[in-house]
């Protein structure tokens, strides 16, 4: 499920109890370090969902004012009472979507089916977890789908979040590579918010994701990856991942005990045609993008694998197959990313790609 903290900062100003109520003496003025306030849960009489405060300051005489850094989990909301001395809301951090109606303003809500969406639910199912339509939550759909392709609403909701996300032939975490894959390699960054950010919820680490972006660049082109980079950042600041340390230096992973055959095949196939080519090949690419480690060499497969039939590259396909099954990944699993494929980047593609299974790995 993608998870992402709004933080609210709430300061809660109450009239006076009785006016003209007079000082009994100086303001005092006490300093807390920071991180020593206790943070509670938000009572449930006026919040819903998961709501921690960290009270910041208590009322004190005459002007019975208080504050608190309130954090909101996904799905959770407040009453938001009246307050008659005045309220004020400092919004720190959260994706801001539609206006607020007249009708809601004046309290006015329309039905549950005609509650209008968030803006990137609403252009597509990128955001919403697979179970929601058994929970009884929003439908993954969205209202604009629901309203002008209500055929599409029903596959996005009955068969590509109410089946293949939950197959069991590939783990979440494995569909979620798959797709930013697909989304990077087809310049479909509008989609990549959403699924960048299940990416992440689904178990995938932030340099992880990032490590995508650096071996696309290889394989689909500079301008793909930079084109997703502010995806990425927007999506990062939002989730506060730290990145300082996505540029750590770790050990390189093993060599493939069928790279020396690899590298010996192109240079025999290109050496005399473009030697340079040849060397950034077996150098830059496989003995350095293969070899980092913020990728496991099956994740790299899985990736490869998925963006080259993604863009139709299909004569591609042999060598990375049988470097995947070589680095961990099973022949079913496979299949079963080029199924998943099929939803993101079309049918015809992933038809191509599972005909090239069965060329390479037989049937």
């Amino acid at each position: 499920m993608v998870r992402f903290t709004a933080l609210l900062m709430m300061l809660v100003l109450v009239a006076s109890a009785s006016t003209g109520a007079q000082s009994k003496g100086a303001p005092t003025l006490v300093i807390k370090r920071a991180g020593s306030r206790a943070i509670e849960r938000a009572p449930e009489a006026s919040f819903s969902g998961d709501v921690r405060v960290e009270r910041l300051y208590d009322a004190v005489d005459p002007s019975h004012s208080s504050g608190g850094f309130v954090t909101f989990a996904p799905g959770a909301r407040t009453a938001l009472p009246s307050h008659p001395g005045g309220q004020i809301l400092l919004v720190t951090a959260v994706p801001w979507m539609e206006k607020v109606s007249d009708e809601q303003y004046n309290g006015v809500l329309p039905s549950p089916q005609q509650q209008p969406q968030p803006a990137q639910a609403a252009q597509s199912e990128q955001t919403a977890p697979p179970s929601n339509r058994q929970q009884g939550t929003a439908r993954p759909s969205g209202e604009l789908q629901q309203r002008i392709a209500p055929g599409l609403a029903s596959l996005t909701d009955d068969v590509l979040f109410g089946d293949v996300w939950t197959r069991p032939e590939l783990s979440p975490r494995d569909r979620s590579l798959v797709t930013i894959s697909v989304l990077i390699a087809t310049g479909r960054t509008a989609q990549l918010t959403g699924h960048l950010g299940r990416a992440l919820g689904n178990g995938v680490k932030p340099s992880e994701a990032s490590g995508v972006l650096a071996h696309l660049a290889i394989y689909c082109g500079w301008p793909i990856a930079v084109s997703a980079l502010e995806v990425y950042d927007q999506v990062y600041k939002t989730r506060q991942v730290d990145t300082s340390g996505l540029g750590a230096v770790s050990a390189r992973l093993p060599t493939p005990a069928s790279e020396p055959d690899r590298a010996s095949a192109t240079r025999t196939e290109l050496g005399t045609v473009s030697p340079q080519f040849v060397q950034l090949t077996n150098e830059v690419v496989f003995d350095d993008l293969w070899r980092r480690s913020d990728l496991s060499a099956r994740d790299r497969s899985l990736v490869t694998i998925a963006a080259l039939a993604a863009m139709g590259d299909d004569d591609q396909l042999d060598v990375y197959l049988r470097r995947g099954l070589e680095s961990g990944l099973t022949r079913p699993q496979i299949v079963e990313a080029f199924t998943h494929l099929g939803f993101y980047a079309g049918w015809p593609k992933a038809t191509k790609a599972l005909a090239v299974v069965t060329r390479t790995l037989g049937k």
